[in-house]
């Protein structure tokens, strides 16, 4: 079959949240401690701020405020956490660092209604989801830009960082492709790298069970204007079974350069990861194995011309990938792939007044893969990067541009932020499409406020949906794009002493894709439904102990948060392999104490509850459907700190439950580490 020619431009992305170096607090000059408030949703929520103070310079700054004892203003309307529209959550620099974990998947699992379902430990693999979407369904940013896999939502969480390296974690629940555009179906994640002031060196070493061992550096420093901040980490385990070992080396660059009203930024990471695959794709084959590299750059601007703030600005992403279905016989049943994303943007915004934000933005993304088995026969085929031997002689390639126009206008008590998106793709013959969205809310009192949201978002299939072939798997080329429309409301209240909202949501979702069989014996095969809907609520409370009492030494914070999904499909006869496989009850509790002078104590506890059935495989031979079963997990990090040392030990899954996330990949049980972070200030 003859391919279709396609040009692989580069591409345009308004969808950027914050980098905390030009976050909307840099009109106060001084950084700010954001709290629940999201610094990514402020990108498209707060342009008006944004614009006040482009060139000011944070790095400068030592002050730290908490969000929620303040009200942050500058030369335009106060802007409060009861004016964000939409529930919005951040994973905190404290929450990071008193988390019981090593790497970025299993930190997430601390955050509410987030569903990381590992397929292996560490940072090899694990699928997120935000309530109850499929993993495909999340978009991923790395401080601000998009950098979701097209080839499969498997690798979204393919980081080139360490956690050392995050700062915090902002995530947007629920449909988000007005502002976003196509792929922010389910929610978006965006993970902040840190900013420091200070000239440092930090160094840490971590050791555990099942030859676990990771070394990791960071430095921060300045020449000139110019600030520096590098990472690197390398980490490996033999693994908790046979086939779970794993090594994964990173190193990333960020680079801020201000200079009068301009500020230029450049990141740089690269990531090379291989790991056993214990029956990560088919429970069938548990001798699987996979390695990655990839590559990822971006440069972007951002300057001021009256009252008018441009921000154009350009990524390049590759990832190669090679899978094994038997690690002892690479020679059979191998995939490659080499993954290519180019993406350009370029976002204005136009204050009017004191009381309106103008947003126009413009996003081209060509996303390209060659493959020997995913895409369509190529006349040109080219040579693999992880193994000459191999010729790639399948690709495709399709190029997505959007366009978005938003307006938020400030009422006294009532904020209303409403915008549009208009997108077209190659793959579906440049046809347009609007996705039209808008974000209310009402201040009750000066701590409590209540928002409701409507938003319709879209997401193409990945190349894994469209063109996967493989004994136990077909994919359908002729699959249509996901479409939903969400709604939305929520009340917020926050004081000095607790922090608590509810809320409720709903998803009508059509055309939504699933792997699915009628037989147990058949393949899955890739399919659209004609609808899936999703109810749901989320409870969430932050209690300040030390306010709460005060004056007792032990009790430090306690964070308790619910989830309840529910989800109906047409009924159907065929089996569903991730469709209706969501938690249905989830519960998180977080407690921090103190247990001697510099000695701290964290648990996390968290009860979770599955909905849907698997097939269970037993020495290969297929056992029949079985439910989820329900499970507590708990996990404990101790730490004493003293004079810029850290020394810590943590136990995850400290009573040894035997769980599943997915299928019939088990889970670890019990596991102990320890670690030691010395931090050389320079200067």
């Amino acid at each position: 079959m003859k391919q279709k020619k396609r040009n692989v431009s580069r591409m345009t992305v308004f969808r950027r949240w914050n980098n905390k170096g030009y976050a909307v607090f840099n009109s106060l000059k001084r950084v700010v401690k954001i709290g629940c408030l999201m610094a990514i949703y402020l990108r498209f929520a707060n342009h008006d701020v944004l614009a006040a103070r482009v060139g000011a310079d944070t790095t400068s700054v030592t002050q730290r405020i908490d969000l929620n004892e303040i009200t942050v203003s500058a030369d335009l309307p106060a802007e409060t956490y009861s004016n964000i529209s939409r529930v919005v959550v951040s994973v905190t620099p404290k929450e990071i660092e008193r988390a019981a974990v090593s790497s970025v998947n299993e930190l997430l699992e601390y955050a509410s209604n987030i569903d990381i379902r590992q397929r292996g430990t560490n940072a090899t693999q694990a699928d997120v989801s935000v309530r109850g979407s499929s993993f495909d369904q999340v978009l991923i940013l790395l401080n601000g830009i998009n950098i979701t896999d097209p080839q499969t939502g498997h690798h979204n969480l393919n980081l080139p960082i360490d956690l050392s390296a995050i700062d915090h974690i902002e995530i947007l629940k629920g449909p988000g492709s007005w502002k976003f555009g196509p792929g922010a179906f389910g929610g978006a994640i965006n993970f902040i790298t840190k900013a420091p002031d200070q000239t440092f060196i930090q160094a840490g070493l971590e050791g555990g069970q099942y030859a676990t061992f990771s070394e990791k550096a960071t430095s921060s420093f300045h020449t000139g204007t110019l600030n520096h901040f590098l990472t690197v980490n390398n980490s490996s385990s033999d693994g908790y079974i046979n086939n779970t070992d794993y090594r994964v080396s990173n190193i990333f660059y960020h680079g801020n350069l201000i200079k009068d009203q301009t500020t230029s930024s450049v990141q740089l990471g690269y990531t090379d990861t291989g790991f056993g695959s214990n029956s990560f794709y088919s429970a069938k084959y548990p001798d699987q194995y996979e390695a990655l590299k990839t590559l990822f750059t971006s440069f972007s601007v951002k300057t001021a011309v009256q009252n008018v703030r441009i921000e154009p600005n350009v990524y390049f992403r590759r990832k190669n990938d090679c899978f094994h279905l038997f690690r002892q016989n690479p020679g059979k049943s191998t995939n490659y792939h080499t993954v290519d994303v180019w993406g350009s943007n370029l976002l204005f915004t136009f204050q009017q007044g004191i009381s309106g934000v103008v947003s126009l933005g413009f996003d081209l993304r060509t996303e390209s893969i060659w493959s020997n088995t995913l895409g369509e026969l190529t006349e040109n085929p080219v040579k693999s990067p992880m193994n000459d031997t191999i010729t790639l002689n399948y690709s495709h390639s399709r190029t997505n541009f959007s366009s978005f126009l938003g307006y938020k206008r400030y009422f006294d008590k009532l904020t209303v932020n409403a915008g549009m998106n208009l997108t077209r793709n190659s793959d579906l013959n440049f046809k347009w499409f609007i996705y039209p969205g808008v974000d209310l809310s009402y201040q009750l009192s000066g701590t409590s406020s209540i928002s409701a949201s409507v938003n319709k978002t879209m997401r193409m299939p990945t190349y894994t949906d469209l063109y996967y072939k493989s004994a136990t798997n077909e994919g359908n080329p002729s699959l249509s794009p996901e479409e939903a429309i969400g709604y939305e409301l929520g009340f917020q209240n926050r004081n000095r002493f607790l922090k608590f909202s509810a809320t409720g949501f709903y998803s009508q979702g059509k055309n939504m894709i699933d792997w699915v069989k009628e037989n147990l014996n058949d393949k899955w095969k890739t399919v659209n439904y004609t609808s899936l809907n999703t109810i749901g609520s989320e409870l969430s409370a932050n209690a300040n102990l030390d306010r709460i009492f005060p004056g007792q030494p032990v009790f430090h914070s306690l964070k308790v948060d619910y989830t309840f999904l529910y989800q109906k499909k047409p009924a159907t006869t065929l089996i569903s392999y991730y469709a209706l496989n969501y938690l249905k009850h989830r519960i998180d509790v977080n407690l921090n104490h103190s247990v001697w002078k510099n000695v701290e104590a964290s648990w996390h506890f968290s009860y979770q509850n599955r909905n849907g059935q698997y097939e269970k495989v037993v020495d290969k031979v297929s056992q029949g459907l079985v439910d989820y079963e329900p499970f507590w997990l708990c996990d404990l990090k101790i730490s004493y700190r003293l004079s810029g040392w850290n020394f810590y030990g943590s136990a995850n899954n400290l009573f040894n439950v035997n769980y599943y996330d997915i299928g019939n990949i088990q889970q670890p049980g019990r596991w102990f580490k320890v670690g030691i972070i010395k931090k050389f200030e320079i200067g």
